[in-house]
């Protein structure tokens, strides 16, 4: 049993733009160029034969799949354990105030060393948390009727996947893409974001 998923990130919000720190907390919708973003995402995916969209239920995931899955003719199926980390008090923050008033949390962020997987902010969900809610999220999808899905997530949980599948990146852009295959009961990333 093979299934293919293609994980995306939504398009761009307001707070993107503002480069503040937008978790599970912050229910912004896409921009204009958000949406814009949405539509190119269109052209990436619109040769993968993809069956449904699974989003979270964050309205910029929706929106983003929306507009993906309305072109296809697909169902949009919201889980709510696909959702972005939560980031406590740092929810709606500027990153460069975040570096003044947290330095060793943001620094170590990023980190792909396993010491800082259950790092997080006051009041908020760890990085190991997040990455293993969406995981096992994921595995349930595995289940699912259709061979070919998308889903639709937040950078912060998309770098949490690209992480753990030893996927190399820069950036995660807003609406880029990989593709994970599930395939005799093992994970597998099958090139880099797109």
């Amino acid at each position: 049993m093979r299934k293919d998923f293609y994980i995306f990130r939504h398009g761009e919000t307001e707070l993107n733009r503002q480069r503040r720190w937008q978790g599970s907390g912050m229910d912004y919708d896409l921009t204009p160029t958000g949406v814009a973003q949405a539509q190119q995402l269109l052209l990436k995916l619109q040769d993968k034969k993809l069956e449904a969209i699974f989003s979270s239920p964050l309205i910029r995931a929706k929106h983003t799949a929306d507009v993906v899955a309305q072109a296809l003719q697909i169902p949009v199926i919201v889980r709510e354990n696909l959702k972005e980390c939560f980031y406590g008090v740092a929810e709606g923050q500027l990153t460069i105030d975040l570096a003044d008033r947290y330095p060793e949390i943001l620094s170590h962020w990023a980190s792909l060393a396993p010491e800082y997987d259950d790092i997080s902010f006051p009041q908020g969900e760890s990085k190991k948390t997040a990455r293993e809610r969406v995981l096992a999220e994921l595995q349930k999808l595995t289940s699912e009727k259709y061979d070919v899905m998308g889903v639709a997530i937040h950078g912060g949980t998309m770098s949490q996947l690209l992480n753990y599948f030893n996927v190399a990146y820069d950036a995660i852009p807003n609406c880029a893409a990989f593709h994970l295959v599930f395939e005799d009961g093992r994970w597998f990333a099958v090139g880099g974001i797109f």
